[in-house]
């Protein structure tokens, strides 16, 4: 049972009773929903603070052609919510790298 338990805690970024931080790699990824070609990563942090990471043709990010993978992006376009649904920092971040995207996610947490 014990052995269950860990494995569970495991997947969930849970070891020896600490929570491992958040990253760019913990991003849920999927097409867009809206722009073909595109994808969109979300995130929620355990404050219910969520991010949202969107690439593809007409968005923030580079290059700006259609993907199937966040591994097709170098730059990224991030809007960021508060746990109302609100808007952080007036507006989305355009041309955001994956180490810019972790610094925003610690910065939040």
């Amino acid at each position: 049972m014990i052995n269950k338990i860990i494995k569970v805690m495991s997947r969930l970024g849970v070891r020896n009773g600490f929570t491992r931080p958040k990253t760019f790699k913990s991003l849920k990824w999927k097409k867009h929903r809206i722009i073909d070609g595109a994808i969109q990563g979300k995130l929620t942090l355990n404050n219910g603070i969520e991010f949202s990471v969107v690439a593809g043709p007409t968005l923030y990010s580079l290059p700006r052609d259609k993907g199937n993978s966040p591994d097709d992006f170098d730059k990224f376009e991030v809007a960021i919510f508060d746990q109302a649904g609100e808007f952080m920092d007036g507006d989305v971040l355009g041309w955001q790298s994956r180490e810019d995207i972790n610094k925003l996610i610690q910065i939040h947490a």
